[in-house]
């Protein structure tokens, strides 16, 4: 978010897509260690007069899905290059995942944490995180196995309003 032209739509405070250049998150290519990855975003958006959930699809990436303690860096290319892949009209964003032969040996960390989120009408207000990295090669450092993950538990909500004035009942 601090590179110029680039800034983080956020989705209940996550950070959700990027926008570089004005062109939002369906216009951008984004990458997994130079591979592509998948574009489906399902959000649910609203109530029809049933009460059955409405959800809106598009072709951005969710950043909200990837663990940020596997992540080793991020490259944004707003430009066009011989050695990227093409196909975003704002930018090809590549995620840098964290590999176990760049740091030898048995690594681990363990996060735990809570938030305390007081616009919650339904639920609790205080709810936990937990993070966990465990990264190991062998002794001639000629293969290594890198996993991590991270839990999250939210009771989160959004007001909105919606109207239908064309349904005419007989």
């Amino acid at each position: 978010q601090r590179v110029p032209g680039v800034s983080i739509n956020r989705v209940n405070g996550e950070g959700s897509e990027v926008t570089v250049r004005g062109f939002g998150g369906g216009f951008n290519l984004v990458t997994l260690n130079g591979r592509t990855m998948p574009t489906a975003n399902v959000a649910v958006v609203g109530s029809d007069q049933n009460g059955e959930d409405v959800a809106a699809t598009s072709r951005s990436f969710d950043f909200s899905n990837i663990a940020s303690e596997g992540v080793s860096g991020l490259q944004v290319y707003k430009t066009g290059r011989a050695s990227v892949p093409s196909g975003g009209l704002g930018a090809t964003i590549n995620i840098a995942t964290l590999r176990p032969l760049d740091d030898p040996g048995l690594h681990g960390t363990v996060g735990v944490k809570a938030s305390h989120d007081t616009s919650v009408d339904r639920g609790e207000e205080v709810t936990p995180e937990l993070s966990g990295l465990v990264s190991w090669t062998d002794d001639q450092n000629v293969f290594g196995v890198s996993l991590f993950g991270s839990y999250q538990e939210r009771d989160s909500a959004y007001r909105s309003a919606t109207s239908n004035f064309w349904n005419i009942q007989r």
